[in-house]
């Protein structure tokens, strides 16, 4: 499949419904090559290949839609699915919304408003066929095509996030809007935005998050020290968790961060170096000093931390529980940092976050995967900065179609904002 068919492939996925089904009127419709009606294509919702059991996707001739059987595909993504023999209607049900498709209409019903779809829903061997994308989309999922597995990956709302780091505040004041449109040019569900009592002014903070909420897009508010763990420091933690508390109690419900984010690497440290047992132990009383400050300041946000994917191998001191499970335990999810470049292979993304994976299966905590567009110290092979955007957009995928079979994985997250851009803005 050449470029071009790529491109018209997957388009823009608004985060917030309507959006989605605005997108289904005026962009260009999901499709793959014509070559004929029997085309082996092969679905996968959430990285389980579904089995057709008597009816299997075809291409719309007339439309270049790819047209799938509704029950199977919606039913995967957790909705509810009614058919009306009398009137030829086919309705599904999420929590993303309610759909309504009339056999023969290119017109559906989504929650109560009238929007186009890519092509008619159809009756074939006494199925109902509809666009994949109409389905998928309208459910909240992501859609991706491998062309050459000539195979359509979607992937459910809950495990298509996307998120970002803005360590710098000051940009949402001097190019809010930009950062925005970024955010919804790639489709992200959340922001990690650096938290500052003093700059930029609350005012700022206040419009640039309502309007990131209003576009289906959660804030949650960052901060990390590595010197935080030293108990002369924990003042800060307690100064900075009172400041984003009383940030939000003082704002309206669209302009309030949803959670605390920490990124608190106390292994960049020299004493890492000398005695690992006392570092992972100051930590561990900076992170039940934290989860204690959040349930006392307010239980309704969330707390995420970002952890490297090899601290599973750390053990909790004078124990053999790994600590990346300890910190899995006190928070909401974690940010696994897999910073890798490949995700296949013994040392690539999706082999180094497994473990955490698991882990957090066990423990019914959520997990994200990242990876870093930022220049390394370490070694090329573990950051997208010498590489190129569709690479990294491409190991990505590989990624999610891997990783989102285990009820942990939620999503993928790039670090960070401003050299994610630079890295975009060098393929050009």
């Amino acid at each position: 499949m050449n470029i071009a068919w790529f491109n018209l492939l997957v388009p823009m996925r608004k985060t917030i419904v309507c959006l989605i089904f605005i997108q289904l009127v005026v962009s260009v419709p999901l499709f793959f090559p014509v070559y004929s009606l029997d085309t082996g294509l092969g679905v996968e919702v959430n990285g389980e290949k579904i089995v057709f059991a008597d009816t299997q996707p075809y291409i719309d001739e007339t439309t270049g839609s790819t047209m799938v059987p509704v029950r199977e595909i919606a039913e995967k993504l957790g909705a509810e699915v009614g058919w009306n023999r009398s009137l030829e209607q086919v309705t599904f049900r999420s929590k993303h919304a309610t759909s309504l498709l009339t056999i023969g209409q290119k017109v559906a019903i989504v929650d109560g408003k009238q929007v186009e779809i890519d092509a008619p829903a159809v009756l074939r061997n006494d199925r109902t066929m509809v666009p994949l994308r109409a389905v998928s989309e309208s459910l909240g999922a992501d859609v991706d095509w491998v062309g050459e597995q000539n195979l359509v990956l979607i992937t459910s709302a809950d495990k298509a996030q996307r998120s970002t780091w803005i360590w710098d505040s000051k940009l949402i004041e001097t190019d809010g809007e930009r950062v925005l449109q970024f955010a919804v040019n790639q489709k992200l569900t959340s922001l990690y935005l650096r938290y500052e009592k003093t700059y930029p002014s609350q005012d700022v903070y206040r419009n640039f998050i309502r309007r990131a909420n209003e576009l289906g897009i959660k804030v949650e508010a960052l901060a990390g020290q590595s010197d935080w763990i030293y108990e002369y420091n924990h003042i800060y933690i307690r100064q900075w968790i009172a400041a984003v508390t009383q940030y939000n109690a003082s704002v309206g419900a669209l302009e309030r961060f949803q959670g605390f984010h920490f990124d608190i690497e106390p292994y960049t440290l020299e004493m890492w170096k000398t005695n690992q047992t006392l570092v992972l132990e100051q930590w561990m009383n900076t992170i039940r000093l934290i989860e204690s400050q959040v349930k006392s300041s307010d239980r309704n946000m969330t707390m995420a931390f970002d952890i490297p994917f090899w601290i599973n191998s750390s053990k909790v001191p004078g124990s053999n529980y790994s600590f990346s499970a300890w910190l899995l335990e006190k928070a909401d999810s974690v940010v696994i940092m897999a910073y890798r470049n490949k995700a296949l292979g013994s040392n690539g993304i999706i082999a180094r976050a497994k473990s955490i994976i698991l882990e957090a299966a066990t423990l019914k905590k959520q997990a994200v995967i990242a990876v870093d567009t930022l220049p390394s110290k370490e070694a090329d092979y573990t950051t997208f900065y010498t590489s190129n955007s569709s690479l990294m957009e491409s190991e990505l995928k590989q990624v999610k179609a891997s990783l989102s079979l285990y009820p942990s994985y939620i999503g993928i997250a790039v670090h960070d904002y401003v050299r994610w851009i630079e890295l975009l803005n060098a393929n050009r």
